[in-house]
């Protein structure tokens, strides 16, 4: 049927302003989408002015010049400038969600500023149980030290709990260390570390697995806080300009809210999961799960080590600003390389989250170890920040795909160089270097680490600068992309990484009508991509924004 479709299309495109009548039901079918200039991603034909699409939401035509005499219906899009339609190949959706409904931390220039509105916000919520937070970052605040209980003491007896930015890190007051009964005589968890005083006792600080501490004695979300959470993130990612989303480490449960809302038809975009694999119920329910036209279930997301920004991140080496600290494995190597034979046997895949040049070995390792010859699944390393020059290649070798942030870089050279050192940092971030071996590139935001809007992590690929325009030539500028490469991470590469580049990541002909619609053109100037709103947003044919 569709091939019928494209055979009529291209004859009514050849005599286009002739005398020809087409079929009273071609009119009915066929859709002609205006308006912005579209960049395809297609190298043959990269700039068009129309695109004709099919009731199934397919392209059966893409048009250089926009054609007269069409019988077709004419959508006109609003703004200027038309991409492919944009995803994020790593972000945490329901995070998105709730951190909406939680004290929002990212803006705090020092502990007494988190105090305040800390402070605040309890006031605000007389009805919490718990007063949540998320986004503080110690780098930001003068001297540069961690936090603990004692900077949050008076400020309410409910107890508090702050995620770090990266969430790899929380901060409590007395109340919760009471609360989860952490105290001098607490051991240190495997793949965590409770940051104690000189006599033992909690400082209020937890590094990675620690948290664990924490969560278990939280109750668990209940139904309805799951959907509003799901719905939120992704309609916020909608707004942002977003078309699809990979969303890592989600629960059965939320999956399962997750599944009955693409049942019903609720889902605004496209989402791709990946279950969160030190949940036990994760592996025997990931085969279970329907798919859909917007929800599908990709494989097990896993971690090997913690982040830089908490020192957490696992190093060849010693930490240049913490000698004897070389971070955290938050998983045996032996057991993950269990678990990715097992998902790779199953036939799903892996994302595994490795941030520092150990974690980024292991994580290499335990996928050859799987895999041996069979590299069609597509396995994945998240974030891939310091690689070791003789691991770039293995990423080639073992058929890898280096998903990448682009944000985390300009977030993190105010301080990434005193962390690793400038001859580690040569490898850090290095999206350059993984282009140029042919690595598969699919870029995301990480949020709510960072912010889910997709255009900053365009110009964080092409400038590698901060907000603040510095450095002058980015930081490591040899790392820097081209503005179509940047887009085609967030596009093509994106979606080569589910699986889904036949359907989806170019504007051309067969594929699904997924496109981003820019008010402004930033294309005549690189650095304004970050200040670029979008208009519009069509999934699958349908306007959605």
């Amino acid at each position: 049927m569709r091939l019928l479709r494209l055979m009529l299309v291209l004859l009514i495109a050849s005599v286009a302003g002739a005398d020809t009548v087409a079929p009273e039901d071609a009119a009915h079918e066929i859709r002609l989408f205006s308006g912005p200039s579209f960049w395809t991603g297609n190298p043959d034909m990269p700039e068009a002015e129309a695109v004709a699409v099919d009731p199934d939401g397919r392209i059966v035509e893409v048009y250089a010049v926009k054609p007269k005499g069409l019988p077709w219906p004419e959508i006109v899009l609003p703004g200027s400038f038309a991409l492919p339609g944009i995803h994020d190949a790593h972000l945490h959706v329901s995070g998105i969600g709730r951190v909406q409904e939680q004290v929002r931390l990212e803006d705090c220039r020092s502990a007494k500023e988190v105090r305040e509105k800390v402070w605040i916000w309890a006031a605000e919520h007389p009805e919490a149980q718990v007063i949540r937070g998320r986004g503080w970052d110690q780098s930001r605040w003068p001297g540069e030290e961690f936090p603990d209980w004692e900077d949050l003491e008076g400020v309410d007896e409910r107890p508090i709990y702050l995620r770090r930015v990266d969430g790899h890190a929380a901060w409590l007051n007395r109340a919760m260390l009471r609360l989860a009964n952490i105290t001098a005589e607490t051991p240190e968890p495997s793949g965590g570390r409770i940051h104690r005083s000189i006599g033992g006792a909690p400082t209020g600080l937890l590094i990675d697995n620690a948290i664990d501490l924490v969560e278990a004695v939280l109750p668990e979300p209940t139904r309805a806080e799951r959907e509003r959470w799901l719905l939120a993130g992704l309609n916020a990612c909608a707004d942002a300009g977003l078309v699809a989303v990979h969303d890592m480490g989600q629960s059965v449960a939320t999956c399962e809210t997750a599944e009955r809302l693409a049942a019903a038809g609720q889902l605004p975009i496209r989402l791709f999961v990946y279950l969160e694999g030190s949940h036990d119920d994760s592996m025997g329910a990931m085969s279970g799960f329907s798919r859909y036209d917007k929800f599908q279930v990709m494989g097990m997301k896993y971690y090997t080590d913690g982040a830089l920004g908490s020192r957490g991140a696992a190093l060849l080496a010693d930490y240049d600003d913490e000698p004897g600290n070389q971070g955290l494995l938050v998983v045996e190597p032996a057991e993950l390389d269990r678990l990715v034979a097992m998902v790779h046997r199953r036939g799903f895949q892996v994302a595994i989250h490795a941030i520092g040049d150990r974690g980024n070995r292991v994580a290499l390792a335990a996928i050859g170890k799987a895999q041996e010859d069979d590299l069609g699944r597509r396995h994945r390393v998240e974030h891939a920040q310091v690689v070791h020059p003789d691991d770039f290649a293995r990423f080639l070798a073992e058929g890898v795909v280096a998903s990448m942030q682009p944000t985390h870089c300009t977030s993190d050279l105010r301080w990434a160089e005193q962390r690793i050192g400038a001859k580690r940092a040569l490898g850090a971030y290095a999206w350059r270097t993984f282009a140029d071996l042919g690595v598969p590139l699919a870029f995301g935001s990480d949020a709510p680490v960072e912010h889910w809007d997709p255009l900053p992590g365009i110009d964080a690929a092409v400038t590698r600068q901060a907000s603040t325009g510095e450095p002058v030539d980015g930081w490591y500028p040899d790392q820097r992309l081209s503005w179509q490469e940047a887009v085609t991470g967030f596009t093509e590469g994106a979606a080569y990484a589910v699986h889904r580049e036949e359907d989806l990541g170019r504007i051309t002909v067969g594929r699904l009508f997924d496109v981003t619609v820019l008010e402004t053109d930033p294309r005549s100037d690189d650095s304004t991509w970050s200040g670029v709103r979008p208009v519009a947003l069509v999934v699958g044919g349908e306007r959605v924004r």
